[in-house]
C-alpha cells in the first residue's frame, strides 16, 4: 500500500476543486484610492475657483491672473466707497528671492514687489503705493533690485510711493525705503544698521583636532581660488581683498541713502552709517525718516501726495490653489524664518548681505 493511501476513517476531500483565485495586489487598491483622491481634489479646486470668482465680482474689485498664479485685489482699509485706491504692498521678513513653488507659487521678495507694482502701474484707480516694511534686510542684489523697481515705477507712472516701517526696517529694509517719496516709522520701530556684512563659518581648528582636513588643488596662478575656505585660516591678503568688496558695497549703500534723503549730505550719511541701529525718535532726529506715525498717518500722507480726499486701501493676494487645498499650505506671505531660510539656502558659502543679524 502506498504511503499516501487514504486511511480508514479519515475525512475525504474532493480532488476536482477549481484552483483558488489569487487576491488583487495592494497596488490595485492604492491606484483606485489615488484616482478618487485626484477626482475629489479636482472638484474642490473647481468649486474654490467658482466661489472666488463670484466673491471677487461681488466685491467690485475683480481678480486677475498674473505670473502663472491667480491673484485677487481685496479692500482692507480706508473708504470702501471711494473710487480711488491705495495699494498696500507688504515686505515681510528677510529680503530674499526664491524659486516659485510648483503649483502657482508666489515667488520671493523681488517677484512679489514687481508683481504688485505692475498692477499699480496699469490700474488708473490705484493712485499710490504704500510699502509696509517689516524686515531686517537681506541679499545685496535682491535689495538693490527692489530699490530699482520702485524708482522705475515712480518715474514711469508718476505715482507716489510711501514707506511705513514696522517692528524692524534695518539694513536692506532701509535700503529699499530710500527709493520712496516719504518714509514713516511707527513709534516702536527699530531701523538703521546701514552697512554690509560678509560672514562665513570656519571650522578648520575643530576639524584638525579630529584629524579631518580638505585638500584643495589650485594652480599657482590662482592663489585666491579657495579664498574663504572654511577649512583653513584666512590670510591677511585675502582679508584685504574681501574688505575692499565690502567697502564698495558700503559706498553704494551710502550713495543710495544720500540720494534718497536730500536733506542729508553724504558726509552726514557716512556718520550715521556705522552699522548702528536707531529707535524711531533717533531716526527722526537724524533725518533718516520723515515722520513718526501709524498706518492711518501713512495713508493720509499718500492721499496728500495723490491730491485726493478719500481712498480705499487694497492688497493683491494670491488665491489658494490645488496644492494649498491638498496640503494645507498658506496663500499668505512666508514667515521671517522661511524667508531667512531661503536667503541662506539660495547658495552655498559666504554671502554679502545688507542684513542685520540681530533682527532675525
Amino acid at each position: 500500500m502506498s504511503d499516501f493511501q487514504q486511511q480508514p476513517g479519515s475525512p475525504s476531500y474532493p480532488s476536482d476543486l477549481p484552483p483558488q483565485r489569487e487576491g488583487r495586489p495592494v497596488s490595485f487598491y492604492l491606484a483606485i484610492f489615488l484616482g478618487l483622491l485626484l477626482l475629489v481634489s479636482g472638484g474642490l479646486n473647481l468649486v474654490l475657483l467658482v466661489v472666488s470668482a463670484f466673491g471677487s465680482a461681488a466685491g467690485g474689485l475683480g481678480s486677475t491672473s498674473i505670473d502663472n498664479g491667480n491673484y485677487e485685489v481685496v479692500a482692507v482699509a480706508g473708504d470702501r466707497k471711494a473710487k480711488d485706491q491705495i495699494l498696500r504692498v507688504p515686505i515681510e521678513g528677510a529680503i530674499a528671492e526664491g524659486s516659485s513653488p510648483l503649483l502657482g507659487g508666489g515667488g520671493g521678495s523681488v517677484t512679489n514687489l514687481r508683481r504688485a507694482l505692475r498692477l499699480a502701474a496699469r490700474e488708473d484707480d490705484i493712485r499710490g503705493v504704500l510699502l509696509d516694511i517689516n524686515s531686517p534686510g537681506g541679499g545685496v542684489t535682491d535689495s538693490d533690485l527692489i530699490w530699482q523697481a520702485i524708482r522705475e515705477f515712480r518715474k514711469e507712472s508718476q505715482k507716489p510711493v510711501v514707506a511705513l516701517f514696522g517692528d524692524i526696517a534695518a539694513s536692506g529694509g532701509y535700503y529699499v525705503a530710500a527709493a520712496c517719496d516719504r518714509i514713516l516709522a511707527r513709534p516702536t520701530t527699530i531701523t538703521g544698521s546701514i552697512g554690509v556684512i560678509l560672514s562665513n563659518t570656519n571650522f578648520g581648528e575643530a576639524a584638525a583636532k579630529f584629524g579631518i582636513h580638505q585638500e584643495n588643488i589650485v594652480s599657482a596662478r590662482t592663489p585666491y581660488k579657495d579664498i574663504m575656505s572654511p577649512w583653513r585660516a584666512m590670510r591677511d591678503d585675502e582679508r584685504a581683498i574681501l574688505t575692499s568688496i565690502v567697502d564698495e558695497m558700503y559706498d553704494r549703500f551710502v550713495d543710495i541713502v544720500a540720494e534718497g534723503r536730500p536733506s542729508l549730505t553724504r558726509e552726514r550719511v557716512v556718520e550715521l552709517a556705522d552699522g548702528r541701529i536707531y529707535s524711531a525718535d533717533q531716526a527722526l532726529a537724524a533725518g533718516l525718516v520723515d515722520e513718526i506715525g501709524s498706518a492711518d498717518d501713512a495713508y493720509a500722507v499718500l492721499r496728500g501726495l495723490c491730491g485726493i480726499d478719500a481712498a480705499q486701501v487694497v492688497e493683491q493676494r494670491r488665491l489658494p490653489n490645488l496644492s494649498d487645498i491638498l496640503f494645507g499650505a498658506s496663500a499668505e506671505s512666508p514667515s521671517l524664518d522661511q524667508d531667512l531660510g531661503a536667503l541662506l539656502r539660495s547658495s552655498t558659502g559666504a554671502k554679502v548681505l545688507y542684513y542685520w543679524p540681530g533682527g532675525r
